[in-house]
């Protein structure tokens, strides 16, 4: 009787294991079929998925991604704030999923999100914020996800993102905060640079123009001219000014690595499962914009494809020790079973293997870059971006803003701006920057 008990609970645990599986599937199918379905129906199928609560976190930074592609800004902003909720209450790490982690699996933790997308959370939040018309509340994201990458070590990039750093640069000028832009614009440049990658021109941009149109940075100002020679360009009384903000594709999906190791403890050879990156083959695509006397591209400010394998090596030697002693522990759970019953053992048996899942979640609908461009052109005449469609007059410059800013996706031809409305009351003059 008793044994018929074991081996129903065995059977239970599985099939409840199974079924956790079958959410995150679902979820990495979704993510790969968005290139051809787009954002509206993922986000519709998506919808109809009932995640388990310890993956409430990763499902909600999902639908808060498609929403912001959709123009949902509010209903972003929704689901973003409770993942991002739901990510910082687990900072504080249950015991009780740590102890399901360590005898059965990783997935049976609660999603709290890579150093990426403890960053990215706040990015995207503050685009939603921006492109919903509340300036405020953008910053006040700004400042937060300058609080969670201070809580990173200083002296290695993980969790150091250029593109949030530029984010809030961006924010910051917006609301004429020129010196905290400044600030910001900097940290963006010292990341690229600590990793050797190139300064796009819209950082370049920003760089030049704060330091060559304020006092007191004249060395700076031509630090910077000499490195990307080339001059500030601050727009004139009747000049446009553009920012452009791009997410280009989707970004690879984890999936399971089986490594072979010996365990000394046990005097055997166990296997291991943990989750990894297959060589994606994913190429950025650049997004063209076209102005009068003018033209040119969007660049790469954040390569999220790199940035997720660099979160998951950082990890990766806990996992696999994690993982080895689990393995070891369900090796001596399987010779115990043994000494009892043929039946018991292969019952243990198949528990240990079917078991063993690598967690492969992650922020499935994360785009695979970031690219940005920053622009002048005649402000009287309308920016255009071959294939895609403006919304709410986000082609037309808004008067007197100095600046405008634009957002789209690779996959959707929408094109979302702030301001979000022209202001028929304005001046005809452009308002020049001081």
């Amino acid at each position: 009787m008793t044994m018929l008990l074991g081996c129903k609970a065995v059977v239970g645990c599985l099939c409840l294991l199974l079924l956790n599986g079958c959410a995150a599937w679902k979820l990495k199918d979704l993510a790969a079929q968005m290139p051809a379905s787009g954002p509206i129906t993922t986000l519709e199928r998506l919808q109809q998925i009932e995640p388990p609560q310890r993956d409430r976190a990763q499902y909600l930074l999902n639908t808060g991604l498609l929403k912001l592609y959709t123009g949902d800004f509010s209903g972003s902003q929704q689901d973003l704030q409770q993942a991002k909720q739901i990510m910082e209450a687990l900072a504080a790490t249950s015991v009780s999923e740590n102890l399901a982690a360590f005898t059965t699996n990783e997935t049976l933790r609660s999603y709290s999100g890579s150093p990426t997308d403890r960053v990215l959370v706040h990015v995207t939040l503050a685009l939603a914020y921006l492109l919903g018309g509340d300036l405020q509340a953008a910053r006040v994201e700004a400042l937060q996800l300058d609080v969670t990458m201070r809580q990173f070590p200083a002296d290695k990039t993980i969790g150091h993102l250029a593109s949030a750093r530029f984010v809030a640069g961006l924010i910051y000028e917006l609301a004429g905060e020129r010196d905290d832009a400044l600030i910001s614009y900097r940290l963006a440049y010292n990341i690229l640079k600590e990793r050797q990658e190139p300064v796009p021109e819209a950082l370049q941009s920003a760089l030049l123009n704060l330091t060559h149109s304020q006092r007191g940075f004249e060395r700076e100002y031509n630090g910077y001219r000499s490195e990307f020679n080339r001059d500030a360009t601050v727009p004139g009384r009747t000049e446009a000014e553009w920012l452009l903000i791009y997410f280009d594709g989707v970004v690879s999906q984890r999936t399971e690595t089986r490594l072979t190791i010996f365990a000394g403890e046990a005097n055997t050879v166990v296997t291991v499962v943990i989750p990894g990156y297959h060589d994606s083959g994913r190429t950025p695509h650049p997004l063209q914009w076209q102005a009068p006397g003018s033209s040119g591209t969007t660049a790469i400010i954040e390569n999220i494809e790199r940035r997720v394998r660099q979160d998951l090596d950082a990890e990766s030697g806990a996992l696999v020790a994690t993982a080895t002693a689990r393995a070891v522990a369900k090796y001596h759970m399987v010779r115990n079973a043994r000494e009892q019953s043929e039946l018991a053992g292969a019952f243990a048996n198949i528990f240990s293997v079917l078991s063993e899942q690598a967690d492969l979640r992650s922020w499935n609908l994360l785009p695979a870059y970031i690219q940005v461009a920053r622009l002048q052109a005649p402000a009287e005449s309308p920016l255009t971006l071959p294939l895609k469609s403006f919304t709410d007059d986000a082609g037309k410059f808004q008067r007197p803003a100095n600046m405008r800013v634009l957002f789209t996706s690779s996959y959707t031809p929408a094109v979302f701006g702030y301001p979000q409305t022209l202001d028929t009351n304005a001046t005809d003059e452009i308002t020049e920057r001081p």
